[in-house]
């Protein structure tokens, strides 16, 4: 009687069901509920590792509960009918559980494979297009994380344009000597040029070309270098810029712990602030090239880049990790760059001329800046009212 009450009971509850064993029959528990509970949970998990966790936890402690909380009844009514009571192994399904737990919970995206950016329109013959392949290619070749990726690429592209810096470098080092008499040359050219005489105005011409030459300076590799320089500095920006916020899923997890998803902005604004002291120290270094005693406009307008690049914190707080991570690595790489090719041995074995330490370019004060400034403001005022008295 006992043994019918509690098979009666549950059958009705869904988890009990009898099962032929030789010439008589055995009860046999399943946990109908709890087993479709786990599989939907499975199925439709988050991605968050923190969310996966308590839930898968907590459903393992539920169904080896509710399974052993079941055996008490079933092993009365098997010992009131003679029968020795079937086991419930609990154990398997607390140790499968975890296991299975830790390999929801660790999922993780694919790794890249070539194809994959052309897949999501990001390869294309555009400066940035190019930038993306020659990322995918790194990434997939050599298998490293996504931050490292992102710091090799952008050092690649700063390899590629290396020989033309060089030969940029060059030709400004033996411009800097003969910039005085090019100067005057120039100034004779606009006076000739308003008197009309065009038979003078070519022999000015080809006494500065003659100069040029005579200092091996090529204008027109001087000319060329900027339509190089700047699309790859185009296309690195908005090439990186686009797959973050595509987003490419990789990005999500960069394998560096500081910034673990190169998608998303930096909250604490390091990444920027980092950047705006790079650039700062690369202007600095860089200004010893400048010549700024011929053209000493250029060294103030390279104040009023510093100070923008302060107020450009701002600007850069919303741009993606990686894209900050790209920028960094290739203002840093240029700081050195120029800064290692400042150093006389360097400059020997690549055939660049020694810059006296007189010509060097040395950047104004800000106290100077803001002079020349009021200075230039107080002049266009006194040019104006000049030629309104003209009138």
């Amino acid at each position: 009687m006992a043994f019918a009450g509690a098979l009666r009971a549950g059958t009705r509850s869904g988890f009990l069901r009898l099962e032929r064993v030789g010439h008589r029959f055995a009860p046999r528990v399943e946990c109908i509920g709890e087993a479709r509970s786990f599989s939907l949970l499975i199925q439709h998990s988050t991605r968050s590792r923190s969310a996966r966790i308590p839930l898968l936890a907590q459903t393992s402690r539920h169904v080896t509960q509710d399974a052993t909380k079941t055996q008490a009844p079933l092993d009365t009514a098997a010992a009131a009918a003679g029968m020795p009571p079937e086991p419930v192994l609990t154990n398997p399904t607390s140790d499968l559980l975890p296991n299975l737990t830790d390999t929801v919970a660790t999922h993780l995206p694919a790794a890249l494979q070539f194809g994959d950016l052309a897949a999501l329109g990001l390869i294309s013959w555009t400066p940035a297009g190019v930038v993306r392949w020659t990322f995918e290619a790194i990434n997939v070749a050599t298998g490293m994380p996504w931050f490292w990726t992102i710091v090799a690429g952008s050092l690649f592209w700063r390899a590629v344009l290396f020989p033309i810096s060089v030969k940029s470098l060059q030709n400004s080092a033996r411009l800097l000597p003969i910039q005085s008499k090019i100067k005057k040359l120039q100034d004779e050219m606009g006076v000739v040029r308003q008197s009309g005489d065009k038979i003078a105005l070519q022999r000015v011409a080809l006494k500065i070309r003659k100069t040029y030459s005579d200092a091996n300076v090529s204008i027109g590799a001087t000319a060329l270098v900027p339509f190089i320089q700047i699309p790859v500095t185009l296309g690195m920006f908005f090439g990186v810029k686009k797959m973050c916020e595509l987003p490419v899923e990789q990005l999500a997890h960069s394998g560096f712990s500081l910034l673990p998803d190169l998608t998303v902005a930096d909250p604490y604004l390091a990444l920027p602030i980092l950047l705006c002291a790079v650039v700062n120290a690369q202007i600095q270094i860089g200004a010893a090239e400048m010549d700024l005693v011929s053209r000493p406009e250029m060294g103030h307008i390279m104040n009023g880049l510093r100070l923008l690049s302060i107020f450009g914190v701002y600007v850069m707080s919303s741009f993606p990790a990686g894209l900050m991570v790209s920028l960094i690595t290739t203002s840093a790489a240029t700081t050195l760059q120029s800064w290692a090719l400042q150093q006389p041995k360097i400059r020997a074995s690549l055939n660049i001329p020694q810059v006296p330490v007189s010509a060097r370019g040395r950047l104004p004060s800000p106290k100077q800046t803001v002079d020349f400034i009021i200075e230039k403001y107080r002049g266009r005022i006194a040019d104006a009212k000049a030629a309104q008295r003209r009138r």
